[in-house]
């Protein structure tokens, strides 16, 4: 009961598959001129973005764009729908990537609470982020909300990911309870006192068979560069010592620990968001000062 309670509420009801291609069209439209240099995220949105440059490219209705990979999905959909590659290492003056959840007031969003199919790697999308001046998010209506909630995906390195997980709900104050070791546990890791305010911590699970074990089942998920998943599961809104502070004082709690890798809270760095909404109401375009 206690985790079903808990479960990323990011994975609310999308827009049918109308709405959805018509934002990413209406992203195509106007983030994406000819000669552009694009960044490439994850997402279903994304990937529709993917398949209308290489449409466009074919029919010569748009010229010289290439792509910068930031996950292997985005590669090999630019791959098969003919939209030219560069290294990773290149530029790319705009990403696109959709965000699970988003606070429009805030600009902040999180991203990387999806992992069916593919766990993210957000790692990965943060450096081509880094050297892109923009970023736009393709999200649902039903994903946009007040305060962000739900869970939010923190990387950390595997080989310590305990210590560093501990140490996620011990700063600030000595009410933390440690992560326990016990044999075969079933139950959700309980935290008391919590650093970033009344939630859970939940490691992510290789399969979708494992997902009710808070330890990650037999077979945790550890991506390819050596960092383990573990999903903050809040109760209710994000939280830093039980109260609505801004998100960035979340941020600056994690900063300092050791092992954290990388996070899926995005503030103040989307330029625009790109929301697609059911019927004929047709997609909103939110630009952020």
């Amino acid at each position: 009961m206690l985790a079903q309670r808990c479960r990323p509420t990011c994975s609310a009801p999308l827009a049918g598959s109308m709405g959805r291609r018509a934002a990413a069209l209406t992203f195509v439209d106007r983030f994406v001129p000819n000669g552009t240099v694009l960044g490439l995220g994850p997402g279903d949105m994304s990937t529709m973005v993917i398949q209308e440059v290489g449409r466009r490219l074919a029919s010569g209705s748009l010229k010289g764009v290439s792509g910068v990979p930031a996950c292997d999905v985005a590669a090999h959909e630019a791959a098969f729908h003919g939209v030219p590659l560069l290294p990773e290492s290149s530029a790319a003056q705009v990403l696109v990537a959709d965000a699970d959840m988003l606070d429009a007031d805030a600009n902040a969003a999180l991203l990387g609470c999806t992992w069916v199919p593919r766990q993210p790697d957000i790692p990965r999308l943060l450096a081509v982020a880094a050297q892109a001046p923009r970023l736009v998010l393709l999200t649902d209506s039903s994903r946009v909300v007040k305060r962000l909630n739900g869970a939010l995906p923190v990387w950390l390195d595997a080989e310590g990911w305990e210590e560093s997980a501990e140490e996620l709900v011990g700063v600030g104050g000595e009410g933390g309870r440690r992560v326990t070791q016990g044999q075969g546990a079933q139950k959700p890791v309980a935290v008391d006192d919590i650093f970033l305010g009344d939630a859970e911590l939940w490691r992510r699970p290789s399969s979708v068979e494992d997902e009710q074990d808070p330890r990650g089942g037999d077979y945790p998920y550890v991506s390819a560069s050596g960092h383990s998943i573990v999903d903050i599961r809040f109760y209710e809104g994000l939280k830093l010592y039980g109260e609505d502070e801004p998100y960035g004082k979340i941020v600056e709690e994690m900063a300092g620990v050791v092992g954290l890798v990388a996070h899926g809270l995005v503030i103040g760095r989307a330029a625009a968001a790109v929301v697609a909404r059911p019927g004929d109401q047709g997609p909103q375009v939110i630009e952020f000062a």
